[in-house]
């Protein structure tokens, strides 16, 4: 067999392998969708076509139309990688016009020149659309080679049909493109540039979903902030060494017995809304955490007492004015806080806890429904629920 029957035989088989690839790890949940393995598919069947010909006007007329499923398929694919909607219109209507023009220069121009150039051209058009509009939600390192390799393929395609169409003098004749120069040209980018692509596809949907794994072991699935585990290592990253912070623990009042006259699930709504009011409050300021139960806890960095006594006394009062009849519970709900400044991580976050969690404890034997700060026995403010508890040490 000769190297260049080799380079013929190569990007349909290594194309056919990948599709396979791509389904099975799909069906397994890895890749999140089946248009990845459908574009890969396509694009080995575009190859098929052109490496084992049937006639001349079949195989440029049905290899244009496979190789423009597969842009769209890789579209689609890239935009739900990255959550970017999809516009069905857009694509249709892109695809109606192209099957127009690829019947007028098939079927009454018989043109390979002009049926290549309008292939490319649109195949180009389409990923490059795709890439432009993912291209800012690129972050991870993976998605970045993704979006990169992607482009570096529609860039390729547009410099080969331009450089073949308006540089290069070749047959016009559709019978001649299995033998002609840009149908050799092409397997070579393909073997070079584009079977880098499956790989970058690949290694982001592997991070995705590495990522997806370490946030759903780092997140309360019932109201989605942060668990235990998530909240130290997240309040590890927002620690400012130059300014002190505060952590505010939130603990829900006769929790217990919302559970036992309303049922669980009335308790599972008034967690879920709890825990939608302090993400409101809060902001992006900090971090906010279920630490298990009825309990909360929220870390500001870079705050100060009052700052955190505010926001406390805001969730307070904000919880306590709520409507609750609409979701069963036919009833007040209030909740007591505590809170305590952070002057460091580590053994200095774990001393700040057990001080805001003995002000809560404060807070619930005077009679709940407060907000107390570790510090010093007098008012924090003029408000009657914000008082401040002796110094622990």
């Amino acid at each position: 067999m000769e190297t260049s029957d080799i380079i013929y035989f190569l990007p349909p088989a290594l194309l056919g392998v990948i599709a396979i690839a791509f389904l099975l790890l799909w069906r397994i949940g890895i890749v999140d969708t089946w248009h990845w393995s459908a574009a890969f598919a396509q694009a080995g069947l575009g190859f098929v076509i052109s490496t084992f010909p049937i006639e001349p006007k079949f195989d440029a007329f049905v290899s244009g139309m496979i190789f423009m499923g597969a842009a769209c398929c890789y579209s689609i694919a890239i935009r739900l990688h990255f959550r970017v909607p999809n516009s069905k219109f857009w694509h249709r209507t892109f695809v109606t016009g192209y099957t127009l023009l690829l019947c007028q220069f098939v079927f009454v121009m018989e043109s390979l020149k002009h049926q290549l150039f309008l292939t490319d051209f649109a195949f180009a058009c389409v990923l490059g659309a795709a890439v432009f509009a993912v291209a800012s939600k690129a972050h991870r390192a993976a998605d970045i080679a993704l979006v990169v390799t992607a482009a570096l393929i529609v860039v390729d395609t547009l410099a080969r049909t331009f450089l073949f169409t308006f540089f290069f003098e070749s047959s016009d004749q559709l019978a001649d493109f299995a033998d002609s120069t840009y149908n050799l040209a092409v397997h070579i980018t393909t073997i070079t540039i584009g079977l880098s692509f499956p790989f970058a596809a690949l290694g982001a949907m592997a991070s995705k979903a590495i990522d997806r794994h370490r946030d759903t072991s780092e997140r309360d699935p019932l109201t989605g902030l942060l668990n235990r585990r998530g909240f130290e290592k997240q309040a590890v990253r927002m620690y400012r060494a130059d300014s002190e912070g505060a952590v505010v623990i939130c603990d829900l009042d006769h929790f217990k017995e919302i559970n036992d006259r309303f049922g669980h699930a009335a308790g599972d709504r008034v967690l879920i809304e709890l825990g939608a009011e302090i993400e409101g409050v809060m902001g992006r300021n900090g971090c906010a955490a279920r630490f298990g139960g009825e309990e909360f806890i929220v870390y500001l960095p870079a705050s100060s007492l009052e700052h955190a006594t505010t926001l406390a006394e805001t969730l307070r009062t904000r919880l306590g004015r709520m409507d609750w009849q609409s979701k069963g519970i036919h009833r007040q709900i209030t909740a007591s806080f505590g809170i305590a400044t952070v002057n460091g991580l580590d053994d200095q976050m774990k001393i700040a806890m057990e001080h805001a969690d003995q002000a809560l404890y404060s807070a619930k034997r005077l009679g709940r429904n407060q907000v107390m700060v570790a510090g010093v026995s007098s008012p924090l403010s003029s408000d009657p629920h914000v008082w401040r508890v002796p110094a622990i040490v």
